[in-house]
């Protein structure tokens, strides 16, 4: 007697998981401070809305692409910290919900 394995149903991952995914990986690369937040009156004077929590995603399909605000902590290499939140962002959907990553953008909008 073979056994088949049948779908149990549909598994679907909220919006605001997949934005705490990236903010938690983003935390643990040092030299990052903290995400920066909507209400950055800076931000707004330059022209550039953050999103409320520094997060903003687009979904399509199986496939995320994600920004993300961040403040980095004063003499850190700022593109050495940018490119790894980006692999850590990437790595971590990946391997924690199975979602491929088009692209992770990363905007340093202060150094503290």
């Amino acid at each position: 007697m073979a056994i088949e394995a049948q779908p149990m149903g549909v598994v679907r991952v909220a919006r605001q998981v997949l934005s705490t995914i990236v903010i938690n990986s983003a935390l643990q690369i040092p030299g990052v401070v903290r995400i920066a937040q909507g209400q950055d009156q800076w931000a707004r004077l330059r022209g550039r809305e953050i999103p409320r929590r520094g997060v903003a995603l687009t979904i399509r399909e199986n496939t995320v692409s994600a920004d993300l605000y961040i403040v980095v902590n004063v003499g850190t290499n700022i593109v050495e910290v940018g490119t790894a939140v980006q692999e850590e962002i990437a790595s971590a959907i990946e391997d924690m919900v199975g979602m491929q990553v088009r692209e992770v953008n990363v905007y340093i909008q202060d150094v503290v």
